[in-house]
């Protein structure tokens, strides 16, 4: 079924001129090498086609703009196509989803099994089981016949490796590994750059906002939960921006017999964004999934509403309970 579906989708891509890729609001790696990617792809069969997007985007990430996205909600008066990409919910993209209504078709591309059916889709595919989004954009471009560029292979190879914690997480499968051995087949294409792009370009302020954040970090659950808090104070103190504290939770979750990390972000006095991972058997979706948020079994994040203290205490209620519920569907 899945290959159809691939195939199915790469045909009516085909059938449009003017494309619209709305990555979801807080890009990562592989929300915004994914859409980029499939920029590329389109323009190469000479659609016109950009990444609408309206954050910043995190400074070891900005390769993967790559001349193709946009913060022009009016680069299009009419166009054909809107592609909702990392995301299957039209309330991911923020206030862009008004310049997402005016398309005359939408379609998703997305490997998260939780969305808010806010949105209706002439077409697409969200398979949880992919490890990323970019694989599902390079298994489309690949049935329709793209030729895959340096860029393509710099945003898909960007992509993958962050999603899957460079190759490090339990999503990983061997079609991660054979889409990233054919990447490396691609004239020019040079892997340790990319890396070097994505993991060694902190800034001193980063690195000293990550000292913080560790430093603060409360274990409990006989050491098998790992929170921390990045407060608007940490970053007014470091000067740094709340992007450069993505990332951190891996080292959170490198600790040795932890099993569910966390990361809470202020946004302000009445919100935090929470980020949660698990290592092995711990089901986090069910925990963002209780406060309105998604993503999979074992990387998953959520909003919440109220102060950095009490979204601390109550989000550890949670994932205590969630431990204890893991615990015995082993």
């Amino acid at each position: 079924m899945t290959d159809n579906i691939y195939k199915k989708i790469a045909l009516k891509l085909h059938n449009y001129s003017k494309i619209l890729i709305f990555p979801h609001v807080n890009m990562d790696g592989d929300c915004l090498g994914s859409s980029a990617a499939l920029c590329h792809v389109l323009r190469g069969f000479g659609k016109e086609a950009y990444v609408l997007a309206d954050d910043v985007t995190p400074h070891n990430l900005d390769f993967l703009e790559s001349g193709v996205v946009t913060r022009d909600y009016d680069v299009f008066d009419e166009y054909d196509l809107a592609v909702l990409v990392d995301c299957g919910s039209r309330s991911r993209i923020g206030e862009r989803a008004s310049v997402f209504d005016r398309a005359r078709e939408r379609a998703v591309i997305d490997h998260h099994g939780v969305m808010e059916n806010d949105a209706e889709f002439n077409f697409g595919i969200i398979e949880s089981s992919s490890a990323a989004t970019a694989e599902l954009v390079y298994l489309i471009a690949s049935e329709m016949g793209a030729e895959f560029t340096l860029p393509i292979a710099e945003c898909i190879f960007a992509a993958i490796n962050t999603d899957t914690g460079s190759f490090q997480h339990s999503n990983t499968t061997a079609r991660t590994h054979k889409i990233a051995s054919e990447i490396y087949g691609i004239p020019g294409f040079d892997g340790n750059r990319i890396v070097q792009l994505i993991y060694n370009r902190k800034s001193l302020g980063a690195i000293q906002l990550e000292g913080r954040i560790v430093s603060e970090m409360e274990v409990c659950c006989g050491g098998k939960v790992v929170l921390s808090a990045v407060t608007q104070a940490h970053l007014a103190e470091t000067g740094t921006l709340m992007n450069e504290s993505d990332g951190i939770i891996q080292k959170l979750m490198s600790i040795d017999g932890v099993e569910i990390g966390c990361i809470l972000k202020e946004i302000d006095d009445k919100t935090a964004r929470v980020s949660l991972r698990a290592k092995s058997y711990a089901n986090v979706a069910r925990v963002a999934q209780k406060y309105g948020g998604g993503g999979h079994m074992r990387a998953a994040g959520l909003t919440f509403e109220g102060t950095i203290g009490e979204a601390k205490a109550e989000i550890a209620k949670a994932l205590e309970a969630e431990l204890v519920r893991s615990n015995d569907e082993k």
